[in-house]
């Protein structure tokens, strides 16, 4: 009985919050040149996550040091 109940719970929490695999870690951190807006002369690095870098190579970033 107490396999059954645990079975249950574990198949509603996986209906309630999606199924969990072992990719579904952090994302992996990039070093990027930020180029601010506005004030491209204070270009520095950065580090963000992978799912911003589409978002900072759109305005101008880019992927490691600066020049």
């Amino acid at each position: 009985m107490k396999k059954t109940v645990l079975l249950i719970a574990c198949v509603f929490g996986l209906f309630l919050f999606g199924s969990a695999s072992v990719n579904d870690g952090p994302k992996p951190k990039i070093t990027i040149c930020h180029v601010p807006p506005g004030n491209p002369a204070n270009t520095h690095l950065i580090t963000i996550s992978e799912n911003a870098l589409p978002a900072h190579l759109a305005h101008g970033d880019l992927i490691g040091e600066c020049r």
